[in-house]
């Protein structure tokens, strides 16, 4: 479904973002990029989705190395971002938004686009009444679970999750992560998930791939690289996660 080869940016003033990176997600995988701030991961899914351009490198999303138009590029990759009261638009119900989405990218007549925004709500786990209320009466939650449902929407074949619960309470974070597990099975999407944090990399993907300063230093299946990571990087980052026994001053600084 994708696949990056020896991805290169270079922002002006010659900050080199990422630096020979090179992964893949098969149709229907589940891929996480894992590091902390600055380590290049975002960049990297901002170059797949087209936000931004790579400097150098190939990248090939369901075999084509460019897509003929922004249409287009909607019906193969999709993004959810990290705050979902930022990337919904505030004045429009959320049953309008989903519509709007419809409109756009499917040849579905106005009864039908109607019909699947119902759909959508209910693949997400929300209440269909909640379809005339405003991104403002929404919980942080419910919030995601709309963005989610819009990315949904053009029935992408990769859906790109940057930092997608990182803004939410932990007890919300198990919530949609399950939803993610429930709707990539009700629907084969593949995932490229952005995270800093391995705590919940291994609830829905299988490989993950650990960037550090623009670079890959380790990758492989999540519960070999989880339980025997073989770069010194990939055990500090373990070492990081909150449980019982945790050492703060061991903590990868973020500084």
């Amino acid at each position: 479904m994708l696949e990056v080869r020896d991805l290169r940016k270079v922002f002006k003033g010659g900050f080199v973002a990422v630096d020979g990176v090179s992964f893949s997600v098969p149709a229907g995988g589940s891929l996480a990029l894992v590091g902390e701030s600055g380590s290049g991961k975002t960049t990297c899914a901002r170059i797949v989705t087209g936000l931004e351009r790579a400097t150098s490198g190939t990248v090939l999303l369901n075999g084509a190395t460019s897509l003929a138009d922004r249409r287009h590029r909607a019906s193969v990759v999709q993004m959810v971002f990290q705050d979902p009261y930022q990337s919904l638009d505030r004045r429009q119900t959320v049953r309008s938004c989903l519509v709007e989405v419809l409109r756009h990218h499917t040849a579905l007549d106005r009864p039908a686009r109607e019909a699947r925004a119902g759909e959508l709500l209910d693949l997400v786990g929300l209440d269909r009444r909640l379809g005339e209320a405003l991104p403002r009466a929404l919980s942080g939650g419910q919030r995601q679970r709309v963005a989610i449902a819009r990315a949904l929407a053009p029935g992408p074949k990769l859906l790109v999750l940057d930092e997608a619960v990182a803004a939410l309470d932990v007890s919300i974070q198990a919530q949609i992560l399950n939803l993610l597990v429930d709707a990539r099975a009700a629907t084969g999407v593949a995932y490229l998930f952005i995270t800093h944090d391995l705590s919940v990399v291994r609830h829905v993907c299988e490989d993950v791939v650990v960037m550090s300063r623009g670079a890959v230093v380790e990758s492989g299946p999540v519960e070999r690289v989880l339980t025997e990571p073989s770069a010194e990087y990939t055990r500090r980052l373990i070492g990081s996660v909150p449980r019982p026994g945790w050492v703060p001053s061991r903590a990868v600084s973020r500084g």
